[in-house]
């Protein structure tokens, strides 16, 4: 859907239980360096090495799909935060990392599709997420 004050958004059509599969995150892995080029406002961090040159993001403007739609919340105020209905997380699947959109509660038919793009992010350093495997990759660029 398509609103002027708020531009493209995904509506549930009917309800979903938690963990259903929205889809995968799609677009052309480029570093950051390279994504500053881009005039997209849905770029995901695939890898921060803190260095523009060797960070890896996704960009979803020439091969994106749906997911790039997705509506985001603001993450510095907790309300919001209880708004977030979707999760994603990274798989390492026949040699390449994938990005799954999943809901993260049950979400009614109607309701907009939202997630927090940093969620994951806050008060971890790199060891802490390197350990965890199986980690939040909401953050966004």
């Amino acid at each position: 859907i398509h609103a002027e004050d708020m531009g493209f958004s995904v509506k549930a059509l009917a309800a979903m239980p938690k963990h259903t599969i929205i889809g995968e995150y799609l677009g052309e892995v480029v570093t950051a360096e390279q994504s500053s080029q881009s005039n997209s406002d849905s770029l995901m961090v695939l890898l921060d090495t803190g260095d523009p040159e060797t960070s890896l993001i996704i960009d979803p403007t020439r091969v994106g799909n749906i997911a790039r739609f997705l509506s985001g919340i603001n993450n510095r105020s907790l309300m919001s935060k209880r708004k977030a209905n979707v999760r994603t997380r990274r798989f390492f699947m026949n040699g390449r990392i994938h990005v799954c959109l999943f809901t993260a509660r049950r979400v009614d038919a109607g309701e907009i599709l939202t997630y927090d793009y940093n969620a994951g992010n806050e008060g971890k350093d790199v060891s802490q997420w390197a350990r965890s495997g199986f980690y939040d990759t909401s953050n966004f660029f």
